[in-house]
């Protein structure tokens, strides 16, 4: 843990300038005792936060594409270790993207600390925000922690110690004696703080709708997301539920115009937003580059009919994903949306019920959206997972689901043919040569 801010400040900021990524927040570089002042500052913070999920290492490429290159739905073709050792599935602990990805997401975490410390202290009577802004903050730091429980601790099994280092204090970048070697809490205790943090994110933000941050309603469908991954089914149904009948939300009619604008749909409960100003490198990595190419079995898995088979197109002897097609990088990565609701409501009423038709309505009601006839009625539990994976990797490829769908659907094995314990990737090298507390994940190397 102590490689977080230094790393943050020396190498780690010249590797993410190397790769054009937008630098310009005032995160975890600011004091905590001079950052925040007023509410002007404290409303930069927050859009600090943003920006350093738009960074290549988390949303701005990686964490959107690699659990799809980890699994069987994107395929390296390129000329880069990093990629090629996450699409083997085989990973290193000296990996450049956990390495970085571990970094930037823990900053994203300091940052959101700093506002959680700080605004409830700011004297500043014109600061009429303060509420939504220490929300967000708390919901931006649920959904880093979840992130991070997802690819290094974990998540499918409560009863496990690897969880994550909970780092719940802002560190200042003056005093580094004073960054925390943390040993790993519980994935209970992780699951438990995750869920605390949205429990008081969406007490703060009641009436705060915006699709452009984790306002009220993506709160809401965030923690539907992380209930379901707890195994939580009937509180992952009722804010799947509530989201979808209360959230003012509706599906496009045709799958294309998901994609065929940048801006934000009717479907867009959480976007990270990027323009042609500030533009993530999803069309570099996707149209320009090789590491994450379309693998035939994904293509090859579509139903006949399947208006989502249309969203690749062939380009320089490969498919490639038209869901991050702007030249200009102008994609918003589509973090919550109304179909994956859909597709929570159902998996958890079939898992709550334990009964495998229970959530037929909103499973067909996806399909039949792209163009297909109802699927069901189902005599197991295992076809029903057959088919909710199925519906899944057609209607979420390439926006981070598949890898960890693979996991906590019990498929890993079956689907991907690895040892178990690669279910989670290895804490990174530099971290454990520095921190003294920090556990590795069973199997993996301690150096």
């Amino acid at each position: 843990m102590k490689k977080l801010l230094i790393t943050g400040i020396t190498f780690f900021a010249l590797f993410l300038m190397s790769c054009d990524v937008l630098d310009t927040e005032p995160d975890t570089s600011l004091d905590a005792n001079t950052a925040i002042v007023d509410g002007a500052s404290a409303e930069a913070v927050l859009l600090g936060a943003y920006s350093r999920m738009q960074t290549n290492p988390y949303y701005g490429v990686h964490y959107t594409l690699s659990p799809d290159l980890a699994s069987d739905n994107a395929v390296y073709q390129g000329f880069f270790d990093s990629q090629l050792e996450v699409d083997s599935g085989f990973f290193p602990i000296s990996n450049l993207w956990i390495g970085t990805a571990w970094v930037d997401i823990y900053r994203v975490v300091n940052i959101a600390n700093l506002l959680i410390a700080e605004v409830p202290n700011v004297e500043d009577d014109a600061f009429s925000s303060r509420d939504r802004v220490l929300g967000e903050a708390h919901a931006v730091r649920a959904m880093a922690y979840f992130d991070l429980l997802r690819v290094f601790g974990y998540h499918f099994d409560r009863s496990s110690n690897f969880g994550l280092p909970l780092l719940l204090e802002p560190v200042e970048n003056n005093d580094f004696n004073q960054i925390p070697d943390l040993e790993r809490s519980t994935v209970e205790a992780t699951y438990q703080q995750i869920l605390s943090d949205l429990e008081t994110a969406i007490s703060l933000m009641q009436g705060y709708d915006n699709n452009t941050a984790l306002s009220y309603w993506p709160a809401i469908a965030l923690r539907a997301r992380i209930n379901l991954y707890a195994g939580n089914y009937g509180d992952a149904f009722d804010d799947a539920d509530d989201v979808i009948a209360n959230g003012g939300y509706s599906l496009v009619e045709n799958v294309s115009d998901l994609y065929s604008n940048t801006g934000t749909t009717s479907e867009s409960i959480f976007d990270l937003v990027f323009t042609d100003q500030d533009g993530s490198s999803l069309f570099t990595y996707m149209f320009q580059r090789d590491e994450y190419n379309v693998d035939p079995d994904l293509t090859g898995s579509f139903e006949a009919g399947d208006d989502r088979a249309d969203l690749f197109r062939f380009d320089r002897s490969s498919d490639r994903s038209l869901k991050w097609s702007d030249p200009n990088n102008a994609n918003n990565v589509r973090i919550l949306r109304l179909a994956e609701m859909h597709l929570i409501r159902s998996e958890a009423a079939v898992f709550d019920q334990t009964d495998p038709n229970a959530g037929l309505d909103d499973l067909n009601e996806i399909r039949n959206r792209a163009g297909l006839a109802d699927a069901g009625p189902f005599a197991t539990t295992e076809e029903y997972v057959d088919a909710l994976l199925g519906e899944r990797r057609a209607e979420l490829n390439y926006e981070g689901h598949r890898f960890f769908d693979l996991v906590r659907l019990g498929r890993f094995d079956e689907v991907l043919g690895r040892e178990p314990f690669r279910r989670v990737f290895p804490i990174p090298r530099d971290e454990l040569q520095i921190s003294e507390n920090l556990e590795q994940n069973p199997n993996y190397p301690i150096e």
